[in-house]
């Protein structure tokens, strides 16, 4: 009964030690992706702060005038291009009816 006991009593322990040995190195690979995991966070901090900065940079009145005129070729209206709603008639015709040109169409006869 006792080399039964003596043998159970090795065979648990032999247990408890390959279950520190697993528990250590999981510890060790948890550790390892918490470390990975922390350096993707500053990353995205660092970028986020980029971005913000880029933005603010963006927004300012002074870089969308620079950007539209160098990269779009635009430029402020000018006197000329401006129009009241009574000159509309003159420079662009009269307005359409969509109704009365599309009976006109249906009825060739």
């Amino acid at each position: 009964m006792s080399r039964r006991a003596f043998i159970l009593g090795l065979v648990i322990v032999g247990l408890l030690v390959f279950s520190l040995y697993r528990a250590k190195y999981g510890a060790k690979d948890t550790a390892a992706e918490l470390m990975a995991v922390e350096a993707q966070i500053e990353d995205a901090r660092h970028e986020k702060a980029l971005l913000e900065t880029e933005l603010s940079h963006m927004s300012r009145r002074e870089w969308i005038e620079e950007y539209a005129r160098n990269e779009l070729g635009m430029a402020p209206p000018r006197p000329e291009q401006m129009a009241n709603e009574r000159d509309l008639d003159a420079l662009v015709g009269l307005p359409v009816d969509p109704a009365r040109d599309a009976a006109s169409v249906e009825a060739p006869e």
